[in-house]
């Protein structure tokens, strides 16, 4: 199937759409995994400092920009009545959050490109989150070395996901599948914490230097990089339940986002004001501008998120190409009970994620009729519904896991 990029046209000096009927569906579709693209890719430009990766943000949010626009005009041209306009103004609603999703990415990228290298605890911090990213170089010995992208060894064994390669001059954002790894290249890949360790054990991990920090006590940097932490977990959490609500029409984790929103913007301003107490962390002015304009597009994505959950609260229906449209992303939504003799009762979610190589966040729980907050040291038991963001690759292998297929 051919790319959107390939079907149609954007002549950004005359900023005039080339208009083909593409369907919502597709648009919905590329709308998804280009924000979460550009998340990865900006995240990734501060935390290696790569100005490059930090611009690709930046074109991609032209092309989000575009295909917000595109969508806008199919919806206009099929709402040929006031009922057909309310079952399409939740596909707008929830497009304009994506694309404020991809707006912080941009905001986030501008970091980058300016210069304001943020504090080095930024480095410590995301060695603690869910989702983590690393950097990797393909040296001659290395197993990564021929071997295609959309290898299971990669994807579905490993669990990780590259999302940007740097051959030479030239940098490949987005790889395909077919896409061929050689010796020399340099892999930016996102996965969980078994998978991202296994991945750099088949290459050189490649760190961007950090400055030591001074005159902060361990206690004080512990607790700042905690809390950071929590923002970018609870964002990334929120992200996942809002999908997740339109996915399962759940108006139990629609409004567990909006919990959340009230809860970000409380810790966010703890945040700010724990990092400016700490007159040593001053000294570092650049540094501490960093980590604070980076907590506030942590702020702004987590706002997207409640935007897209509320699409669901405010009850004006859900089209069925919304669904149909996050079920076909790059990272799938599934809902699943663990059976009675589980392999996976008992454990906790942080042990079910670490343990799996599938690329699994389990983001809600669904305990005696209730939807309970999932805690990293939340223990599974039977009877649990669980909602989980899979790679989908890896769809097959989570269901046999918590069914006991094969064991």
């Amino acid at each position: 199937m051919k790319r959107l990029s390939e079907l149609n046209s954007f002549d950004e000096d005359e900023e005039k759409i080339s208009y083909k009927p593409i369907p919502v569906r597709e648009l919905l579709v590329e709308l998804k995994d280009t924000s979460e693209l550009m998340l990865d890719l900006a995240y990734s430009s501060i935390l290696f400092d790569d100005k490059e990766l930090a611009e690709e943000v930046l074109e991609l949010e032209e092309r989000m920009d575009y295909l917000v626009q595109l969508l806008q005009i199919n919806c206009m041209a099929a709402s040929r009545s006031v009922k057909n306009a309310e079952n399409l103004l939740p596909i707008l609603s929830i497009a304009s959050a994506t694309d404020k999703i991809s707006d912080a990415a941009g905001d986030l990228a501008i970091i980058t490109l300016r210069g304001i290298k943020v504090h080095p605890l930024l480095r410590e911090a995301f060695s603690r989150v869910s989702e983590k990213l690393t950097c990797v170089r393909v040296g001659v010995d290395s197993e990564l070395a021929g071997m295609k992208i959309g290898s299971s060894r990669l994807i579905s064994d490993v669990g990780v996901d590259i999302i940007a390669i740097r051959r030479g001059k030239n940098l490949i954002v987005n790889p395909d599948e077919d896409d061929v790894i050689v010796e020399g290249d340099v892999l930016y890949a996102r996965g969980t914490a078994k998978g991202i360790e296994e991945f750099e054990e088949m290459g050189e991990e490649l760190r961007c230097k950090y400055p030591d920090i001074e005159g902060i006590t361990t206690k004080e940097l512990e607790e700042a990089v905690r809390r950071f932490v929590e923002l970018k977990d609870t964002s990334e959490l929120m992200l996942d339940l809002a999908y997740s609500s339109i996915l399962l029409s759940s108006n139990e984790l629609a409004k567990e986002v909006l919990v959340l929103e009230e809860y970000m913007d409380e810790k966010h301003t703890e945040f700010e004001l724990f990092i400016l107490s700490m007159k040593p962390m001053l000294e570092n002015t650049k540094g501490v501008l960093g980590l604070i304009r980076t907590a506030l597009v942590i702020e702004e994505i987590a706002d997207a998120a409640a935007r897209i959950a509320n699409t669901l609260i405010l009850g004006r229906g859900l089209h069925p190409v919304l669904k149909r449209s996050l079920e076909e992303t790059d990272e799938t939504i599934v809902k699943i009970e663990v059976p009675e003799g589980s392999p996976i009762a008992g454990k906790t979610l942080r042990e079910v994620s670490e343990q799996s190589s599938m690329g699994v966040w389990i983001v809600a729980v669904m305990r005696g009729g209730r939807w309970i907050r999932a805690k990293p040291d939340t223990v599974i038991e039977d009877g649990d519904t669980l909602v989980a963001s899979v790679y989908s690759d890896g769809m097959d292998d989570f269901v046999s896991m918590v069914k006991g297929y094969g064991e």
